[in-house]
């Protein structure tokens, strides 16, 4: 993930969070509103239900009148009615109360059912002016008992639930803005060590820049001289009278002269970056070719791939990452040993493995590679791995490196 993605990532997932937060107070907000409206009915309805024992029993001694009994019913009635299928309380809408309580409250429909009909019995016997048995009082009593017990415990239950959830809103009131902060904090912290990690690359990238311009300079300039020692030194060799000693320090200054056109073909390489000239290119002549333009020491052995793969690439570069690979390889064997150039053909992307009999890359350096301008050798440029990995890169394709044995691995697209 790149730097700017990552910030918006974690950005997007800081609003997500507060976002989330407001919205789960707010739920619990507004469950424990409704809440409190279900205590409030409830509790009413336990003042109904005392109240509506009073009035029967103010009936039965003549007290009060049947309109009088008949309203106080009434009343309970669209209080039950209030829990069971909500409605408006006091100018704002209560939703029906949960379906986890439609026990306790089924009980006190039930029971004020039976309390209606009771006194509906007595209404009958007052009209007919009959006098009821004792069993009928009897039945008023437990019916009382009972319409206040379950009408008691439907009041405790809902009360029992709004404390949990009151509890419930200040725990997260307190969990929610420690969460968003240590969030927030982890944020700050990585947004800050990307920022800094990029300031480290943009200088770096100004110096590369710079020591480009110089380089490239440079390298222009030397171009001439060199060249006219070259020049110079091909007229020499023609002596046929000179001595062999000396014929060895003419092929010493040639040899020497060569690694300075090598050393300025990498540094231009480096600071000009050319548009690809992609064409359907044999890979295994390409690797072929890059093999045979090196002098390959007598006792390391290459060992080519057995099978072709086609693709579209540019040539030159692609042998030029090649070489750079190889030659890496002789330094790293030094001695005695063995080179495998490995082809793999995939549907969607081709796989070059140089595979060497090396000592293997130290762990502490193995990350920096590919870094412009580092080598762990006394001598180069320190360019040859990060030209390479450059034009990988162009084609968008990756390359890695592991050890046991040292394998630079390289997988290119197929276009």
């Amino acid at each position: 993930m790149s730097p700017k993605n990552m910030i918006v990532f974690l950005v997007l997932i800081q609003l997500i969070l507060i976002g989330s937060t407001f919205s789960i107070l707010y739920a619990y907000s507004l469950e424990q509103k409704n809440y409190a409206d279900f205590v409030n009915v409830a509790g009413k309805n336990r003042f109904h239900t005392a109240f509506t024992i009073h009035t029967l029993s103010e009936f039965e001694s003549g007290d009060i009148g049947k309109s009088e009994l008949l309203s106080q019913y009434d009343n309970m009635r669209q209080n039950i009615s209030l829990l069971r299928h909500g409605g408006d309380l006091n100018g704002e809408y209560m939703p029906p109360l949960p379906a986890s309580f439609n026990s306790d409250l089924t009980s006190v429909e039930e029971k004020f059912k039976q309390f209606e009909d009771l006194a509906d019995e007595l209404i009958n016997a007052k009209n007919l002016e009959i006098e009821l048995d004792e069993s009928f009082f009897t039945k008023h009593e437990t019916l009382e008992t009972e319409l206040i017990g379950v009408t008691e415990t439907l009041t405790v239950n809902i009360t029992d639930e709004f404390e949990n959830i009151s509890y419930e809103q200040e725990r997260l009131e307190i969990i929610l803005p420690i969460l968003n902060g240590i969030v927030y904090v982890i944020t700050i912290l990585t947004i800050f060590k990307i920022l800094q990690k990029e300031g480290k690359k943009l200088q770096k990238l100004e110096k590369l820049y710079a020591i480009g311009q110089m380089s490239s300079r440079l390298a222009h300039d030397l171009r001439n001289p060199i060249h006219v020692i070259k020049m110079n030194l091909e007229l020499l060799k023609r002596n046929s009278g000179i001595e062999q000693s000396v014929k060895d320090k003419y092929n010493r200054i040639e040899r020497s002269v060569a690694d300075m056109n090598y050393i300025i073909d990498d540094v231009l390489e480096f600071v000009k970056t050319k548009e690809l000239n992609l064409e359907r290119h044999s890979l295994l002549k390409i690797i072929s070719e890059s093999v045979s333009s090196l002098n390959v020491p007598a006792d390391i052995q290459i060992e080519l791939p057995k099978e072709d793969v086609s693709l579209t690439c540019d040539g030159r570069k692609i042998q030029a990452m090649i070489v750079n690979l190889v030659v890496n390889s002789f330094d790293a064997i030094k001695k005695k040993g063995t080179i495998t150039i490995k082809l793999e053909d995939n549907p969607n992307h081709v796989t070059i493995q140089v595979i060497d009999s090396g000592p293997g890359i130290p762990d502490d350096i193995k990350s920096k590679i590919f870094e412009p301008l580092f080598t762990s050798k006394d001598t180069g440029t320190g360019l040859g791995l990060g030209i390479s990995k450059n034009i990988v890169n162009q084609h968008g394709g990756k390359m890695s490196v592991e050890n046991n044995p040292t394998t630079f691995t390289i997988v290119l697209p197929k276009k």
